[in-house]
């Protein structure tokens, strides 16, 4: 409490400048009944007496908070008045000061004295003016005189500040200001008996401007039983009566317990009976309000409203913003809403309604008022909603959807206004981003669309196709490929809707044949690109694109590669909402074929074309993979992950896989086998099985390097075993990556599968020759070649050409391994150590442990951990080795499991093992699984 702390601070250097100086010192608070000015002077009255000092108490008896601030065996430092031990905290006349100085008296025996006196402003004149004669008679003695007074009597405060004090100045506290947060939160605990909700202390917050307030209302929602205790934190009771049915697009405030009501309708009725008025009708407006509107309903001059507005404010119902008013706080705008009685609460969101009718930009705050009143079959107000729906897609797209969804209450489902309030509903959702409940929306609406267009095919078939349309789109960004499909098929089929719904309609279910190349997705996008009529621009890139990927999967890279930068040329108008853009597939194409600069320009290019919400997403999820070729591990990660957390659903189904590819990669080469696994588990459940054909090869090169990291390279070629009798599919895995080719190669020979090394290597060598200008794809065909003959000047060739820092430090790695065989043991070891400084480089904990472990069977011994402060205990206390042994044992791996992950032995293993149980006070390997999942 801020307020309160800046109080106790100033009394806390007022007690300590009397000790010092051994003079009297005056400190003067005024206050408003309630505001707690009696529960600050018990506070001071136990610091003096705990400092030592005597104190003359002129704060009433009648709490027994006074003694419980002192302790026990100091009580009798207290020397209290006797006008106070009546009840009183004043005593009258010229007496007041005569019993002062008696009481002051015994008090100084203790060195120092505080004098604490509580509500002056009840005292009569006499008194005072012999309370300040004394106050200037022993201003030479050290004591300091606390004096608080109230607000409701003018002439004793006037008196105080004229009274004789001798050469003592009066120096002012700050007045206490209302509680709020921890402040409110606290006094409340004090009487619950345990920490308050957030519920609760929002209503202690709505009360607070009184301490006293707040203590009424946590007595009043104990005694009503609407506060129970549970897990050490009080919480609101469950209302038991359900609040009156409200239209979901309206925002009401919740219900209130009934003690808080009592509370603030006592405060609603001390106001003005003009203020109170003004208070009702702005409930009904809703919060915040404009006060525009306030005026056309009141009918009055501003002046008059601008009188009742400052006392609200001043009272604190209201507070005042840039452009509007707006209650200070929900529960106080309910209790204002419910002081309105039903039927006329009606009637003046009819009158709100109407009045805003009025004005050319007033229909969208109108149907939230018509909302609240229409019944069904009220044609006039499903026009209001259907407009205002329409003007609110763009801007207010959540409110859209529930006015939408509340007009169709009104009607039946065979009325052509419902198909079209269902087809913005659904619209105003996936422009939210809510693409989850468009699905379900549609999916229960469905059903009466159809049968509305099987009963009236001829007639308002464009409200059909643009809920068609919009299902579509919204099963395709829930990643329903083939469901998004048929439905955007079933939306062009009808041959009617906009000319904007045809071409989404279009892009959707071209966007939905990239993620499922059905048969016909081919035949299909070359109609489109060699029918008579001209297509729009966005479905002739979307026709590009699915023929791009056609090209992709053939191994002919730089023509795919080409056609998609044509169709970018010609898709290069922002979208609201885009289904389908030539650049997210551009991007990685570019990259596996190490065009990194080119890449990274089309990815800005992509972001400026959505909208500004998702570019971040866009962006991030895009540049993850062009990170990953360079190097950046760590930029590469967070981009994946930020670009996962923030994509709003608005492009994941195309952008999704390649960031969980990214992110499975990055924890790989880190070493990290559980968390490699977890996201590959991710992306196959963003790509089911039936939606899920561009991914195929991802998934199929990501499990094979997992399988290599857990069981070794027979394992890898184990799972490809699908891929080796396809030369489509070996052709996409190669492509896939720009190092494939050469891991293939390195897994087939270690498992002593030389069929397989020469199919990836002959692989490889086709997919140089189809595509001559794409140097990546040429040096990584070199890599597999000089692998397979074992060419270790070839090697070092394809070591000074990869772009990938990676593919280059395996290409020194592969080298030294030629070497090794040929007996240059001096060369070897240049190249195991020119790969170990690249996997370091490039934070490859795995790789480079391989590294060191061949370097260590050459004697050499290479220094590979850092120092670093740690605390003693806890996982931030393990060291980065007990760390990596920690994560695969938690994984299920046995000791001989991990060492040959981590290229150690199974008693280093069981060393760093040790450590960890010690260091996070486990028993077993079950208390660590346990510990980490």
């Amino acid at each position: 409490m801020r307020g309160r702390e800046k109080q106790i601070a100033h009394i806390t250097a007022a007690l300590q400048a009397v000790s010092r100086s051994g003079h009297g010192k005056v400190l003067l608070l005024e206050s408003g009944p309630g505001t707690g000015k009696t529960h600050l002077l018990i506070e001071s009255v136990g610091m003096a007496v705990r400092g030592g000092m005597g104190v003359v108490s002129g704060v009433s008896a009648a709490s027994d908070a006074l003694f419980g601030a002192v302790p026990a065996a100091l009580t009798g430092h207290v020397y209290r008045l006797g006008a106070a031990d009546t009840g009183s905290a004043v005593p009258a006349g010229v007496s007041f000061a005569k019993e002062i100085r008696a009481r002051l008296r015994e008090a100084l025996e203790h060195g120092q004295a505080v004098v604490a006196l509580d509500d002056l402003h009840l005292a009569d004149p006499l008194a005072l003016f012999g309370l300040g004669d004394l106050i200037g008679q022993l201003g030479g003695h050290p004591v300091l005189w606390l004096l608080a007074t109230g607000t409701g009597s003018s002439s004793a405060r006037h008196s105080l500040g004229e009274i004789g004090l001798g050469k003592l100045p009066v120096e002012r506290l700050p007045e206490l200001g209302p509680l709020s947060g921890q402040a409110a939160a606290d006094v409340v605990a004090d009487h619950l008996g345990a920490p308050p909700s957030a519920s609760i202390t929002l209503l202690a917050e709505s009360v607070g401007a009184r301490p006293r307030a707040v203590i009424e209302l946590a007595r009043a929602l104990l005694a009503e039983g609407e506060v129970q205790v549970a897990d050490g934190m009080a919480r609101l009771v469950a209302q038991q009566v359900p609040p009156p049915r409200q239209p979901e697009v309206v925002r009401t405030p919740a219900p209130v317990p009934g003690s808080f009501a009592t509370i603030v309708r006592q405060d609603l009725r001390s106001l003005s009976p003009f203020t109170t008025k003004v208070l009702k009708l702005a409930a009904v407006l809703g919060s915040p309000f404009t006060p525009t509107d306030l005026l056309a309903l009141l009918d009055e001059s501003p002046a008059d409203l601008l009188t009742a507005l400052d006392e609200a404010i001043a009272r604190g119902f209201l507070v005042c913003r840039v452009t509007d008013f707006a209650f200070r706080s929900d529960a106080l705008w309910r209790v204002a809403l419910d002081s309105v009685p039903p039927p006329m609460r009606a009637l003046l969101h009819r009158q709100a309604a109407t009045m805003l009718l009025s004005r050319p930009d007033g229909v969208e705050a109108a149907a939230l008022h018509v909302a609240h009143v229409a019944e069904p079959g009220d044609v006039e107000a499903v026009r209001i909603i259907a407009r205002a729906v329409d003007r609110m897609l763009a801007s207010q797209p959540l409110t859209a959807a529930a006015l939408a969804r509340q007009g169709m209450k009104l009607l039946s489902s065979d009325q052509p206004e419902w198909t079209r309030l269902a087809a913005a509903a659904a619209e105003a959702l996936v422009r939210a981003g809510d693409a989850g409940r468009a699905v379900e929306f549609a999916q229960d609406a469905v059903g009466e669309v159809a049968a509305f267009a099987r009963e009236r095919p001829a007639a308002h078939t464009d409200a059909v196709a643009a809920f068609r349309t919009w299902f579509s789109v919204a099963l395709l960004m829930k990643g329903k490929a083939h469901e998004a499909g048929r439905m955007a098929g079933d939306a062009l089929t009808a041959g009617a809707g906009s000319r904007e719904d045809r071409e989404r309609a279009e892009s959707s279910r071209l966007a939905a044949h990239c993620l499922t190349e059905g048969p016909a997705a081919a035949e299909h996008a070359e109609r489109l690109l060699g029918g008579r009529t001209e297509q729009p621009r966005p479905v002739r890139a979307g026709a590009l694109t699915v023929r791009a990927l056609g090209r992709w999967r053939e191994g002919r890279a730089a023509e795919a590669i080409g056609i998609l930068r044509e169709a970018a040329e010609l898709d290069r108008l922002p979208q609201a909402i885009r289904l389908l853009d030539p650049r997210w597939l551009l991007v990685p194409m570019l990259t596996r074929a190490g065009e990194f600069e080119e890449a990274l320009d089309v990815v800005g290019a992509a972001a400026r074309l959505v909208p500004v919400p998702a570019r971040t997403a866009v962006s991030a999820l895009l540049r993850a993979a062009v990170h990953l070729a360079n190097g950046r591990l760590g930029e590469a990660d967070e981009d994946a992950r930020s670009g996962l957390a923030a994509g709003g659903g608005l492009c994941l189904p195309m952008l999704a896989p390649q960031a969980w590819r990214v992110r499975a990669l990055v924890a790989l080469r880190r070493g990290l086998l559980g968390e490699a696994e977890a996201h590959l588990s991710a992306l196959q459940d963003c790509c089911p099985p039936d939606s899920a054909r561009p991914w195929r090869a991802m998934r199929q090169l990501l499990g094979a390097q997992i399988a290599e990291a857990r069981s070794g390279p027979a394992a890898a070629v184990d799972h490809l075993s699908g891929v080796w009798a396809s030369a489509e599919a070996r052709r996409e895995l190669l492509l896939e990556d720009v190092a494939a080719a050469a891991g293939c190669v390195r897994w087939a020979l270690e498992a002593h599968r030389e069929d397989i090394a020469r199919a990836a290597v002959d692989t490889a060598e086709s997919l140089r020759r189809d595509n001559r200008d794409l140097r990546g794809l040429a040096v990584a065909a070199a890599h597999a070649r000089a692998l397979f003959d074992g060419d270790v000047e070839g090697l070092a060739q394809v070591g000074r050409a990869h772009r990938d820092p990676w593919a280059r430090a395996a290409a020194a790695e592969d080298r030294a391994r030629l070497l090794l065989a040929h007996g240059d043991r001096e060369a070897a070891i240049c190249e195991l150590e020119r790969s170990m400084n690249g996997y370091g480089a490039l934070d490859g904990e795995r790789d480079g442990a391989r590294v060191r472990r061949e370097l260590r069977h050459l004697g050499v011994r290479r220094r590979h951990w850092k120092h670093a402060k740690r605390p003693m205990s806890g996982w931030d206390s393990l060291t980065k080795a007990e760390r990596r042994v920690a994560e695969l044992v938690a994984g299920g791996l046995t000791n001989r499991q991990v060492a040959s992950q981590l290229f150690v032995s199974p008693h280093t293993v069981g060393f760093h093992l040790r450590q960890v149980y010690r260091k996070l006070g486990l028993r077993s390997r079950v208390d660590l699984i346990r510990l980490r999942s």
